[in-house]
């Protein structure tokens, strides 16, 4: 997912790249809030994300891949 992609309320999936545990690769979850440095750049947003189990989790931008329509 590209930072200008985050919107609140959208689908996103857990990415299966390495550096987080397994059991969280793959998972989905709806956005419900993002945080930025107003002084960094892109690579510096976090996000909150509702698991479907209902846990909120917090990722780095990078480690998400947006979900589309019917996906």
């Amino acid at each position: 997912m590209r930072s200008e992609e985050a919107r609140i309320g959208a689908s996103v999936r857990v990415r299966g790249d390495g550096g987080l545990p397994s059991e969280l690769r793959g998972l989905t979850g709806t956005l419900s809030a993002k945080w930025g440095n107003p002084w960094g750049g892109p690579e510096d947003l976090v996000l909150e994300v509702r698991l479907d189990d209902g846990c909120p989790r917090l990722f780095w931008y990078n480690e998400l891949e947006g979900l589309t329509e019917g996906a």
